[in-house]
């Protein structure tokens, strides 16, 4: 199936359509997307396959949070028909204003989709560690900071064990 988007026209597989059977928060009436994926980019795209000029900016969240996890409840694992934690994969909606240095990502209400079964939903977590806009540049590098201080950590309680 061709599908004109305001990138311009894709072509897509029938199977590739995730179904959200909720929408996505204030889309409710839209329920069909595809997942467009960039080899040459930590962003994808969700695109609606009614709605041409419907299309979200998302990055998987541990990209900007090294620490970013998603619990599913019950009803949210029936709702996804999750059988094996494999089957999800977890984005975050990216908001991309006028100065791209202030983008950010919504932790707060992932999208979750079961790869397996092309369903889809958009969640909120409860608490208050996550927020619905993160930046996610200032993120990205305070997550290369603590990778590089474990890292360096780790490094340092090697060469004293090789010491002793």
């Amino acid at each position: 199936m061709e599908l004109k988007t305001k990138f311009g026209t894709i072509t897509v597989d029938e199977e590739q359509i995730i179904h959200f059977p909720r929408g996505i928060l204030g889309f409710a009436d839209y329920h069909r997307y595809v997942l467009v994926e960039r080899e040459d980019s930590i962003f994808s795209f969700l695109q609606s396959v009614d709605e041409p000029g419907l299309t979200f900016v998302v990055i998987m969240p541990e990209l900007v949070r090294a620490d970013y996890e998603v619990e599913l409840s019950n009803e949210e694992i029936d709702l996804l028909q999750i059988s094996s934690p494999e089957d999800g994969k977890v984005y975050g909606i990216v908001t991309i204003p006028e100065n791209v240095a202030e983008m950010t990502v919504n932790l707060q209400a992932p999208v979750v989709i079961n790869t397996k079964e092309r369903l889809g939903a958009q969640l909120i977590i409860a608490g208050d560690t996550f927020h619905t806009k993160h930046n996610v540049i200032a993120e990205m590098h305070k997550n290369a900071y603590l990778i590089q201080q474990k890292s360096g950590a780790a490094q340092r309680t090697e060469d004293i064990s090789e010491s002793v």
